[in-house]
């Protein structure tokens, strides 16, 4: 079963991507970034399915889910909530993954990327992360909410992650701060 190309690793950035960022200024408005209250549903309805709230731990090297959508489950099998991301990742870049969202909150900025993840069956599918920073306080980016653009099946079917690989591609976004001078082996 072939899987269709509508996400790379070598690709630029969809469509869905480029309308959750546009969705995400909106929301910030004149600020840095948005509070956690101001990504409303009437908003991000369409995003809200594939899209997480990640609040970094400042204590340890964990990236633990706050809030999933739906279509997490479909992927997975289970609840992601509550879950470090960092479980799902390959262990030689947990600290870069870490690393990049810290500097997502810290900058602030966005970050995309094009990611090989490991499916059932063992074959290889393709997702799209686009990163941006948040605040449940509004005093300082506490939290990066993340939406995940999904390759799909020929047949339509939703592949399962078992884990996520090394990305292919990725490129900081620049919210207004500029970006970071982080590099990632690849």
């Amino acid at each position: 079963m072939s899987l269709q190309s509508n996400i790379s690793s070598g690709g630029a950035r969809t469509p869905d991507s480029l309308a959750f960022e546009k969705a995400w200024r909106r929301a910030r408005g004149d600020r840095p970034f948005p509070q956690r209250s101001d990504i409303e549903l009437k908003s991000f309805a369409r995003f809200a399915p594939l899209m997480v709230i990640i609040e970094p731990d400042s204590q340890k090297i964990a990236l633990p889910f706050r809030l999933t959508g739906s279509g997490f489950f479909d992927l997975l099998g289970f609840d992601l909530t509550g879950m470090d991301y960092l479980e799902l990742v390959d262990p030689a870049i947990k600290k870069d993954a870490y690393d990049a969202v810290v500097a997502c909150m810290r900058l602030p900025c966005g970050l995309w990327q094009s990611t090989p993840t490991r499916i059932a069956g063992g074959e290889t599918a393709f997702f799209e992360l686009t990163i941006l920073p948040i605040s449940k306080t509004g005093d300082a980016a506490d939290h990066v909410l993340i939406f995940v653009t999904r390759e799909r099946r020929s047949d339509g079917a939703i592949p399962s992650i078992q884990r996520v690989e090394h990305t292919t591609m990725w490129e900081w976004i620049d919210t207004g701060a500029s970006v970071p001078e982080m590099e990632f082996q690849l």
